[in-house]
Formats: structure tokens, sequence, C-alpha cells
């Protein structure tokens, strides 16, 4: 694997170089510099993960280790700590989750990436694991990090909790595939999307019911969502073979705030900035890195005057961005996964 640098007028960028489509992308939250998680997408079943990081020295970006994944990894998260207890105490272990058939959780350790857990969803383990139905994502909880969350095919929810490797809650969320989940800051609150086209919110104190706070129109399976941490009241989604994301109000359901678009695309990803309640990031499958500054869009009144209004930042790749992923713990960087690289960008 390779490294090259250049410039751009923000500052520099890094790119590394895969053998394979950087599908899955993840950063890590902790202060190590430029550390991320790559996820191979892969017809036959062997897939990769690979734990990339700058080299302060060279100022490239290196693979410090890797692991073979059975399936392509459908996401991966890293733990969303920052390491330290605060207190003095000893460093929490770097931890690193992965969605296939099965959630596994790896820890990164001295060069290696070693399996310290496998969460199968108990409609299912009993049978071979090559029958379990497919994970299509998840989310880790900044509030409870012991918290996992995830959706699948077989329209179930499953949360986890990690320290006692055993099911807090699971449901049937949807009529049909669960396709992404989500927490808010709030602790026991969750949402998701599906292959029936809508986004509903869920409160593990109260599972009686759901509340669906938005429907494609026309309708169209729903395959991702991002939760603003910095405003819980809006949530991104993106619709199949739909151009761009409509953005939504949990306080107002059933009508997007907006619809934002750019060049008429679809979005592959989304991902709202760490540090801003107002920008979120997009990949698209016209080659595009787009930032939007929400806070620029909505105050119009006409919905097709916010759906023209141009992007913040439009950065072009030349290749399909399958992963755009903010920063955590260096928000002046994104980073794009596309078909044979990862591309790490100022903002």
């Amino acid at each position: 694997m390779t490294t090259t640098g250049g410039e751009t007028s923000a500052g520099r960028h890094f790119n590394y170089d895969t053998q394979w489509p950087a599908y899955a992308l993840a950063w890590s939250a902790r202060d190590t510099k430029f550390r991320l998680a790559v996820g191979s997408c892969l017809e036959n079943e062997m897939n990769h993960i690979q734990i990339i990081e700058m080299n302060e020295e060279t100022k490239r970006l290196e693979c410090l280790a890797s692991a073979e994944h059975t399936f392509p990894p459908t996401k991966l998260m890293w733990r969303p700590d920052h390491g330290s207890d605060g207190n003095g105490g000893p460093a929490s272990p770097d931890l690193l989750a992965s969605s296939s058939t099965t959630m596994h959780v790896w820890k990164v350790q001295d060069g290696q990436v070693k399996c310290v857990a496998k969460l199968a969803n108990t409609r299912t383990q009993k049978q071979p694991s090559q029958n379990l139905p497919p994970l299509t994502s998840f989310d880790w909880s900044t509030v409870s990090h012991h918290k996992l969350g995830a959706s699948s095919v077989d329209t179930t929810c499953t949360i986890w909790n990690l320290e006692r490797q055993k099911i807090e809650t699971q449901l049937i969320a949807h009529d049909k595939a669960v396709y992404d989940i989500a927490f808010s800051q709030v602790d026991s609150l969750f949402a998701s999307v599906g292959a029936d086209g809508s986004v509903r919110l869920f409160d593990q104190r109260n599972l009686d019911h759901s509340t669906i706070v938005f429907e494609a129109s026309p309708p169209a399976p729903l395959l991702r969502l991002a939760w603003n941490k910095n405003n819980t009241n809006h949530i991104a989604c993106i619709a199949m073979d739909a151009v761009g994301v409509h953005l939504i109000d949990i306080r107002r359901p059933s009508v997007a705030l907006a619809a934002l678009s750019h060049h008429d695309a679809c979005v592959n990803s989304i991902s709202w900035a760490p540090h801003s309640r107002n920008h979120l990031l997009c990949g698209t499958d016209d080659g595009y890195g787009i930032i939007w500054d929400v806070a620029e869009v909505l105050p119009s009144a006409d919905p097709a005057a916010r759906s023209r209004q141009p992007p913040l930042l439009a950065y072009d790749c030349g290749s399909e961005v399958y992963q755009a992923q903010w920063s955590p713990a260096q928000p002046d960087y994104f980073a794009l996964g596309m078909a044979n690289q990862v591309r790490v960008l100022p903002v």
C-alpha cells in the first residue's frame, strides 16, 4: 500500500491507496493523528480490515495492522471514547467494531487486530454462520459506551450490552429489512430506517410503539441515516436511487425540512460534523465530497430555493465516493473512501 500527499486551498491532503474498494471507513475518536480503520468490499467471502495511521516522521499514512474479515464489513466504528478515564486511571482498550453476519469487536494493540467478541442475533444464532441474516449497519452509543445497536435484513434491531455480551433489547422494527440505526444523545432513544421507506423513532423505556417521523414520497427504501449529535432535533437520511439528502426535524414529523442536492447526484454516505450543529458531510456517486451548511439552507421559506442552495464545499475526487466520515478527534479533517483509495482532506 502506498500513500501520497498534496495541497488544496485549505491545506495539505493525504492519500492512502488500497487494493480493493474502500467501502467501510471509520475515524478513531482518540488523539492519535489520523488513525482510521478501512474495510474492503470484495465479492469473495474473505475480506480485509486495515488500521492506518499518520507516520509523523514521513508525514504519510501507513498500515499499522490488518485482519481478515468474513464477508465485507457493512460498517466499521471505533469505541467513541478518548481512551482515558479522566482520573489518571488505566486507559481503556482501543476497540473497533464491525458488522457482517455477526457483530465483531476487535482490540487493536501492539500492531495486531484481535477479535475479542462475536455477538450474534439470538433469533438465528443456532443456524450455521453462513446462513445468518446480514447485519446492514450498527451504531455505538456515545453516551453509554457499553451499548451497541445493529440493524438487520430480518426486520429487527438488536441492542447489546458489550460488557455483558448479552442482548438488552431486540424488536421487530420495520415491516421490511432494516438498513441503518442511530442512537441519540438521549441515552434511551434510537432511530432506524428501512426498506419500507420510513424513519422510526424508538424509546427503550417503552417499546410498545414507535413514532414514524418521516416517510419517503414517492415510496423508496431509506438506506442510511445520521443523527446530529449537536442538534438532536435534526436527522439526515438518504433513499435508494434518489437524488440528494432529506433533512428531518423530529419535532415536525412527516415533512422534510429540506432536500439537499448537488449535480442531481445520489448520495452514498452522510456524516454530521462532530463540532458543529450546522454542517453535514456527504459522499456522492458522481465523485464529490460535499459539505452543506444547514444554517444557510433552512432560513429560506421556499422549498425550491432551499434545493437550489449551493453547498459550502464541493471537492471533486474523480471517482465515486462510497464513504464520507468526519474526524471526531481532528474536526478540521474528513476522509473519503473510494474504489482504490482513502483520501484525507482539510475542511
